[in-house]
């Protein structure tokens, strides 16, 4: 934001029908504002949040969790925190050149971990195809995501704490950001 603080795409961990009857969009909206966030916007619905905030990404993740547990979620519902830049990258690599056509089968995968462990990916041996963009991990399941409990499960014990986003969520919060960044 040109005259304001940075702004930050706020991705949340375990967010879902059970988490929407203790904390509506709305009211995380109100509850981020009241901590220090600035404009809080959520985007598409679902645990995802564009904000400003006068710190850095990580003061910005430590300042939403209490946030958090204020409507008793437990410590499984956590925030990835992105810059725009990052989004914009990542967006930009389009590694998949038809995943807007198929969104439900391409997943983009955000770590809590600056550098997670992408060591074990060039093991893998299964019908999903694997790209890892700025330490991000964009999967082609190439099938019902439900069938890739294996891959899943391996991202989840090599990489550490994650979210993922359908590729047109992801590019739609990137396209938000871009426009807020334009708006000051």
């Amino acid at each position: 934001m040109a005259n304001s603080v940075p702004l930050y795409i706020i991705l949340l961990r375990a967010i879902g029908p059970a988490t929407h009857r203790l904390m509506s969009m709305a009211d995380w909206r109100d509850a981020a504002e009241r901590a220090g966030f600035v404009r809080p916007e959520t985007v598409v619905n679902t645990g995802n949040m564009i904000a400003g905030f006068a710190a850095g990404a990580g003061a910005a993740r430590k300042a939403m969790e209490p946030v958090l547990r204020g409507f008793g979620l437990g410590e499984n519902v956590a925030a990835i925190i992105r810059t725009p830049n990052q989004l914009r990258r990542l967006v930009k690599a389009d590694p998949i050149s038809d995943a807007a056509t198929k969104p439900s089968e391409t997943g983009v995968y955000f770590f809590a971990a600056a550098k997670p462990d992408f060591g074990w990916a060039e093991q893998h041996d299964g019908p999903e195809a694997i790209h890892i963009i700025a330490d991000h991990l964009i999967v082609d399941f190439s099938q019902d995501v439900a069938k890739s409990g294996k891959l899943i499960r391996k991202i989840d014990k090599h990489c550490g704490l994650n979210t993922s986003r359908n590729w047109n969520t992801t590019r739609k919060l990137a396209e938000r950001v871009m426009a807020r960044d334009r708006e000051g």
